[in-house]
């Protein structure tokens, strides 16, 4: 009887250390997998930045063509209306009819 309770002793005691070894190799497996997962998680993050700064600076690039090309357009209107002779005359002649009107 007391064979038998040494060897049941015996079997429950290789068991636990059994348990705790596939314990302790899952833990590392966790661990491994959990350093994958946020290495990927950092990679993508930073791709997801990148890509972000680059729509960004694509934008801001398009926006600024697009102001240059408005700011040219409003110089070449104001520089027409500099020259055209007689829209200066029909000004001039309005401005000196108010100020007679005064």
């Amino acid at each position: 009887m007391e064979n038998v309770i040494t060897q049941i002793v015996e079997i429950e005691k290789q068991c636990a250390e059994e348990v705790e070894k596939a314990e302790q190799e899952y833990r590392k497996k966790i661990e491994v997998y959990k350093n994958t997962i946020e290495e990927k998680k950092s990679r993508e993050f930073a791709l997801i930045v990148t890509e972000g700064n680059e729509r960004l600076a694509q934008a801001l690039e398009q926006a600024k063509k697009q102001t240059e090309a408005e700011f040219l357009a409003s110089t070449k209107d104001t520089e027409k209306l500099y020259q055209d002779q007689v829209l200066n005359e029909e000004i001039k002649g309005k401005i000196v009819s108010i100020l007679l009107a005064i």
